[in-house]
């Protein structure tokens, strides 16, 4: 890292003598610059500025010799000096800015890029090892270097997220994600707006057990963002968490449209098993949205090659769960013609699950929760020798497992 700065000071001083307004203080640092003393660089400068504080090539100057000397420092693992030498190198560096712009500009920021570069790079190779407190040190550097970017801050935050989910940091981690809060937060008080931040301080929050905290901060950014199928993942797990799976049932599906509507085929291989999940949780008898179960178990249908046990099962319980309620609103119509309208549509629902019943078990013969299902749906049809005899071999298969 010297060495590379060192080839662009030494092609600097020619230009010493072509300068012609600059001082012999700034001169003189240069040459200790060439020469590595750094110490005695930022000596002559100051002591130049007694007689004059207005010259750009001083500030520049002094610029390259902090930097040089935070350099030094964090070759010696001495971190606080490194920050402190970067942020009195990013000072004078605005200093240059502040006197002449105009031709200091390119210059200025190819010494602040230098300087951020060589901390955020190394600090991603560290993270990268599992080297996990260098790699938090060189981002603070490379945030001393140059405060007016938030990413190191913002990466420190979500390598402290990662960290709290690793079992070596277990035991810290709930640290660790306070940790990250503070980090996000110190963000977030700047740019309010970035939105992916929002969202990772959802995440914290959520793993931290403040879910209507996160909740506030997802419902938020679904409004704005609801084509973000992170987002909608992130807010299914938070739903899932909260007992909420009719929600979490929409956000699945939701994302299965937004998948199935784009043109990468790489993201599709869990279409599947989401609307599954989906049409399970619809299927409960406490949510009973029932016609959204089947719609998507329908869709995951078509998915698949061949019918799975899994898939079969969940048709099968949704089916038979249908026709129960709708027996039992049914019992409760007082309109006659109503009343026969959903009887007639209860016993629909019967005869599909029976219909999915013989399907699942003849494929499947040792799912001893198919034969019950089975047995109950031809119960409630009047097939009263079929059911008994499918309850028989759900009691022989319960029994042998049981063994």
């Amino acid at each position: 890292m010297i060495k590379v700065r060192l080839i662009l000071l030494t092609g600097l001083l020619v230009m010493v003598g072509m300068a012609g307004c600059r001082s012999a203080h700034t001169t003189s640092a240069i040459l200790y610059i060439d020469e590595q003393n750094y110490d005695k660089a930022v000596q002559v400068i100051h002591e130049g500025f007694e007689y004059r504080d207005d010259e750009p090539d001083a500030y520049y100057y002094l610029g390259e010799a902090y930097s040089h000397l935070a350099e030094e420092a964090v070759e010696n693992d001495d971190y606080p000096e490194a920050s402190k030498n970067y942020t009195l190198a990013y000072d004078a560096y605005q200093r240059v800015l502040d006197i002449d712009r105009e031709h200091w500009e390119d210059r200025v920021g190819e010494s602040l890029a230098y300087n951020y570069r060589n901390r955020f790079s190394q600090a991603g190779r560290d993270w990268e090892e599992g080297f996990f407190e260098q790699a938090e040190g060189h981002l603070r550097l490379a945030y001393a270097a140059a405060p007016d970017s938030l990413t190191p801050v913002k990466n420190i935050a979500r390598m402290k997220m990662q960290m709290a989910g690793m079992p070596d940091f277990e035991d810290r981690r709930e640290e660790m994600l306070d940790e990250a809060l503070v980090l996000l937060d110190q963000v977030l008080a700047t740019k309010p707006e970035a939105y992916e931040l929002q969202a990772d301080k959802a995440t914290v929050l959520f793993e931290l057990g403040r879910n209507e905290e996160a909740g506030a901060i997802y419902d938020q950014l679904l409004q704005e963002h609801g084509d973000d199928t992170a987002l909608l993942l992130s807010i299914a797990e938070l739903s899932v968490s909260d007992g909420n799976y009719s929600r979490a049932a929409d956000m699945y599906v939701r994302v299965v449209d937004l998948r199935q509507g784009d043109t990468d085929a790489l993201n599709d291989d869990q279409n599947k098993d989401m609307l599954v999940y989906a049409g399970r949780w619809y299927g409960i008898s406490s949510i009973g949205r029932y016609d959204d179960a089947l719609a998507v178990l329908d869709r995951a249908a078509d998915l698949e090659l061949f019918p799975t046990e899994e898939t079969m099962l969940i048709r099968l319980q949704t089916f038979y769960n249908y026709g129960k309620k709708l027996k039992n609103d049914a019992a409760a119509e007082t309109d006659l013609a109503q009343q026969a309208e959903v009887q007639a549509r209860s016993q629909q629902m019967y005869q599909r699950a029976v219909d999915v019943g013989i399907a699942m078990t003849n494929t499947y013969m040792a799912r001893a929760d198919g034969f019950l299902y089975l047995s109950m749906a031809q119960l409630e049809l009047g097939d009263y020798t079929a059911s008994e005899a499918n309850f028989k071999t759900y009691e022989e298969l319960e029994g042998s497992s049981g063994n």
